[in-house]
C-alpha cells in the first residue's frame, strides 16, 4: 500500500532490498514524487512502514521507489526478512 497527496494505491512488491523496491500496480504515479509505503511481509502480521519514499522511475505499470526514512525497528525487521530470504 502506498499513499501520497492526493491518492492511496496498492501494488505488488518486487526486488525488495534495504534501499527500496519495484512496485507493480495499475495506478499512475509521477517520477520524483514522495510517498508513504506500507509493505505486508509474509512473515509478520504488522506491515513494515516506510515513512518516506521517493519515486525514482516509472515505466508503464511499474515504478521504482527508494526508501528514504524507515523507523529503526522497521529497518531491522526488513534486514532480518531479507537475510532469511536471501538465496
Amino acid at each position: 500500500m502506498f499513499a501520497s497527496a492526493p491518492f492511496i494505491g496498492e501494488g505488488v512488491v518486487h526486488n525488495l532490498s534495504q534501499a527500496g523496491c519495484l512496485v507493480e500496480c495499475d495506478r499512475m504515479v509521477l517520477e520524483g514524487s514522495y510517498m508513504t509505503v506500507r509493505v505486508l511481509l509474509p512473515d509478520a502480521a504488522r506491515a513494515l512502514t516506510v515513512e518516506l519514499a521517493a519515486v525514482r522511475w516509472v515505466r508503464k505499470q511499474y515504478f521504482g521507489i527508494e526508501f528514504l526514512r524507515l523507523p529503526t525497528s522497521d529497518r531491522a525487521r526488513l534486514e532480518q526478512f531479507l537475510l532469511g530470504h536471501h538465496r
